[in-house]
């Protein structure tokens, strides 16, 4: 037979370290606030800031008295509850409200009302050995019997500190405690008046076990805390006491407290396990997650499958919840319903645990990610001496860039003839690439990708911002190192310069044409982490020697309103076309366009340059992530430690991270979290993050060198510019506890600062790039450049985008005929429901859906179905979001709600579409 009993430990084992985290889990954390707020004028966070680890009277019974009954509550909603309660000392408090006794508001009132009693007298208490016949010889007042040492007895003494330090003195072997007030003494009798009785209720024989009369008992006196104020306790009887009435049992002692200091009271009985439930200094889930897994995981997984089958009924244990059709929506309620069970699990957590077995093996236990100790070797150090850049809607320069960062405002804007939704574009006078200066003809300019005219004139400028004419160097000694992704322009296919007008590759030898570059050059394709990882090779191709000057950067234009479409209808756009990292309105991204570059240069050939760059990393997620587009956290932890292990720094040396920061519901706190056990764990300083993205969209192949010419611009300026569309914090980031903060106002760097800068690709590529500020006295300053382009001799933008349309099949913003999208302007359900049907086989290769079975688990995916919901939109010519498929899971449910949507646009009664009559497509 098993019993369980719960050990509740005395208020000394807290210190100054020891927090809430934890404990704000409990159902009771805001109960106990409202009571001591109401009852005693308490604010409960501010009382744990000020007194935690002082052990002062009144208030350090009654915090500890708070956090064993929190403990309790996880431990009991985990399923582990108590056979029996025993309480060392102050820990009887709590046990007395978890035998039954009192109320959770008599138990906090009584808590402070000895607090206030116990401050009467000033002392001290120490602990140690003595024998039998010593503590018969005491000249001093024990305060408890704790547990059997060879020949004798460990004990707790308290009084005064003149007495406590004389008989220190004749026992040095005995240990000063740092409590203030000493415990069970005596002289308390002198306030007992200060103390009222109070009645207990009537519990169980056999549940609760008193360190005054170490005995079980039912009923406690009226002033039975009197004698508890003034008697010893005899946590020995006391244990004695569970163990002859259990000693043929196997026992599970689970310790209340804030740190394992009772175990050895256990060792009298013969079959136990024991556990305990914080440990000092620790304020996070990890310890007591360890700790349970001692225990029988049986009662565990019960609770578990139980509240999962509310969820879910059929839903697996060993599959990725991604392959059974959940998605973000899905994790977000999962993760409220499994809170319980995972103390501060979040909808994030899924992309670290594929699958709930691994979830329950591993949440709360990661180890720190530790970069490996190999030593780095570099030739060089790179300095970075230009920078360049062309950004929404109208920098050219980098004091135009600074300018529009401390300006606050938004470049996301509509702009004519660019399509029907905002996006960052560049506006009309820098998107006239001047071809002519390049010396390239107008036949080939026509049929020539943009991108490879604004990374040529982004190359002009970075020569003339470096103040190097590209003549003077060595040309076998300079790389080219481009990032770019998505080859939206199409071009004229019938132009001979068609091939290399279009071909991507082509962008980075173009300027190793025209400049007679002769070193490495190539593009990198690794979606948003494009330009970053750009920059990482380029780096390392410095420090290795075998380059001595790079162009590194990206560029990225947005040509096609069809593949704009497409991400909008994958799920990865903002719906108000807003990157609003961070915050809790967060809802994908927008689009931008620009480019930037900067002129890495090894050090030794460097007069002034901006700042220098000191690490860099790249990684792949691998098939850790629910799906190939989700982010991973522990690889995004992995990134940060092998970028600081490569500079040689701490990750806590890092004072502001440029985040990738799109602003997505899970993608932010992702990267926190990241952040949060790298950069701020262990952090008593503040760790400033921010995105430009909030500023001038997302850039894609070139949002990583937007962000790292912001930061490099902190450095110079020493600024932070403000972060945009930061308002509410998204619920499932902890910024306060973690030291993490959101720039949303200018905030001063040190020039010389540490700044981390972050890009991930939505494949799951990864960079992280480390910059570092540079002394005044060869720190290069940013200053205003000319324009050498003419502009009103080069092509519009609009000649190119007119290739677009007709490669799109249509001109910019024509909707397709509702008959092209497969159904008649007249239906009846029947149409629609061989609709739902033809679309669910083009996506899920099934041709019969079971009418009893949930769409979402026939196949459907999350991305697929976005996609449904997409197709029916366009084909039926309403709004219909993407609840519908979690509020009407099954065929039929499905199909009416669809018909009443549309009957409702068509302006019919509602139930004329269920039974089938057709109507009008508006």
């Amino acid at each position: 037979m098993k019993k369980t009993v719960f050990l509740y430990s005395r208020e000394g084992t807290h210190s100054g370290e020891t927090g809430f985290k934890l404990l704000k889990h409990s159902r009771h954390w805001v109960q106990i606030e409202n009571i001591l707020r109401t009852k005693m004028n308490l604010e409960l966070e501010q009382l744990w800031d000020r007194e935690i680890g002082k052990h002062r009277c009144p208030y350090s019974p009654l915090l500890t008295v708070v956090s064993q009954i929190c403990l309790v509550d996880i431990w009991r909603q985990w399923g582990y509850h108590p056979d029996v309660v025993i309480g060392h000392s102050t820990g009887e408090l709590a046990a007395a409200y978890q035998a039954g006794f009192f109320s959770l508001e008599e138990v906090l009132l009584l808590a402070y009302r000895i607090g206030e009693v116990a401050s009467n007298l000033e002392g001290a208490m120490i602990h140690g050995r003595l024998s039998d016949a010593e503590i018969a010889d005491l000249s001093v007042s024990p305060s408890s019997f704790n547990f059997n040492v060879e020949n004798g007895k460990h004990v707790t003494l308290s009084g005064y500190a003149g007495d406590m330090e004389e008989f220190l003195q004749e026992h040095p072997d005995f240990v000063r405690m740092k409590l203030p007030h000493p415990w069970h003494h005596p002289d308390y009798r002198r306030f007992s008046d200060q103390l009222a009785g109070i009645t207990s209720g009537a519990v169980p024989e056999n549940t609760f076990v008193s360190g005054v009369t170490t005995r079980f008992e039912t009923r406690l006196k009226d002033d039975y805390w009197h004698d508890w104020l003034v008697k010893p306790i005899d946590f020995i009887q006391s244990m004695r006491t569970i163990e002859e009435r259990y000693k043929d049992c196997h026992i599970d002692f689970i310790e209340i407290g804030f740190h394992p200091v009772l175990e050895k009271c256990c060792q009298i009985f013969p079959n136990y396990t024991y556990v305990s439930s914080m440990f000092r200094g620790e304020d996070d889930t990890g310890w007591i997650l360890f700790q349970r897994k001692k225990l029988d995981q049986g009662v565990f997984l019960e609770g578990l499958k139980k509240a999962v089958a509310v969820f879910k009924p059929e839903l697996d244990f060993f599959t990725p919840l991604a392959y059974q059709g959940l998605g973000s929506l899905e994790f977000a309620e999962l993760s409220v319903l499994l809170q319980p069970h995972f103390p501060s699990l979040a909808p994030q957590d899924f992309y670290r645990y594929k699958t709930i077995n691994q979830l329950i093996a591993q949440f709360g236990l990661e180890k720190p990610v530790e970069p490996a100790g190999k030593e780095i070797l570099r030739k060089n150090t790179v300095v970075i001496s230009g920078m360049s850049c062309r950004f929404p809607s109208s920098v050219e320069t980098l004091t135009q860039f600074w300018d529009m960062l401390l300006s606050g405002e938004d470049q996301v804007k509509l702009v004519a003839g660019r399509g029907e939704s905002e996006g960052g574009y560049l506006e009309d006078s820098i998107t006239r690439f001047d071809h002519r200066y390049f010396n390239i003809p107008p036949a080939e300019a026509r049929t020539l990708d943009p991108q490879q005219i604004l990374a040529l004139e982004l190359s002009e400028m970075l020569w003339k911002d470096a103040d190097i004419d590209p003549e003077t160097l060595d040309k076998n000694r300079v790389g080219v190192y481009i990032g770019v992704w998505n080859q939206e322009y199409r071009g004229d296919r019938n132009s001979v310069f068609y091939p290399t007008g279009v071909n991507p590759s082509i962008i980075a030898a173009r300027i190793s044409y025209h400049y007679d570059l002769r070193g490495p050059s190539w593009v990198s394709n690794t979606a948003c982490a494009s330009s970053l990882v750009a920059v990482h090779y380029a780096l390392k191709d410095i420090e290795a020697g075998r380059v001595d000057y790079a162009i590194a950067g990206g560029v990225n234009m947005l040509l096609s309103q069809q593949f704009t479409g497409n991400m909008r209808n994958s799920g990865f756009l903002s719906r108000d076309n807003r990157c609003k990292a961070f915050d809790d309105s967060a809802n994908g991204y927008v689009r931008a366009e620009g480019g930037g570059l900067v002129l890495l240069v090894n050090k030794a050939l460097a007069g002034k340059y901006y700042a220098e760059m000191i690490g860099s990393a790249i990684n792949q997620n691998g098939r850790r992530s629910q799906v190939i587009t989700a982010p991973h956290p522990e690889a995004q932890e992995e990134l940060i430690a092998a970028a600081c292990h490569d500079a040689g720094i701490s990750p806590r040396d890092i004072a502001y991270v440029e985040c990738h920061g799109t602003g997505t519901k899970l993608g932010d706190p992702i990267e926190i979290s990241a952040i949060k056990n790298t950069i701020a764990k262990d952090r008593k300083d503040t760790c400033y993050v921010g995105s430009v993205k909030t500023n001038i969209g997302h850039l894609e192949s070139a949002a990583g060198i937007a962000g790292l010419i912001k930061s490099v611009a902190s450095l110079c300026f020493g600024v932070i510019p403000p972060n945009l569309h930061f308002h509410q914090p998204n619920k499932y980031i902890d910024f306060e506890s973690n030291f993490i903060r959101v720039v949303t106002e200018e905030t001063k760097i040190d020039h010389q600062a540490v700044i981390g800068v972050s890009s991930f690709g939505f494949g799951g590529s990864n960079a992280h790039l480390i910059v570092k500020g540079v002394a005044a006295s060869v720190r290069k300053e940013i200053r205003p450049l000319e324009i050498p382009f003419d502009r009103e001799r080069a092509l519009s933008l609009d000649t190119y985008l007119r290739y677009q349309e007709m490669e799109d099949g249509l001109p910019v913003g024509t909707e397709l005929d509702k008959k092209d999208k497969g159904i008649e302007n007249s239906v009846a359900r029947e149409d629609i429901d061989n609709l739902v049907s033809d679309l669910f086989f083009q996506l899920t290769n099934i041709k019969e859906i079971d009418p009893d079975i949930e769409l979402t688990n026939q196949g459907l995916s999350s991305l697929s179905g976005t996609e449904l919901i997409t197709q029916l939109e366009a084909s039926l010519n309403i709004e219909i979001g993407p609840e519908i498929l979690f509020e009407y899971p099954l065929r039929d449910q499905f199909v009416d709600q669809i018909c009443a949507l549309v009957a409702g646009a068509a302006g019919i009664e509602i139930n004329a579409a269920v039974k089938g009559e057709s109507y009008e497509i508006n």
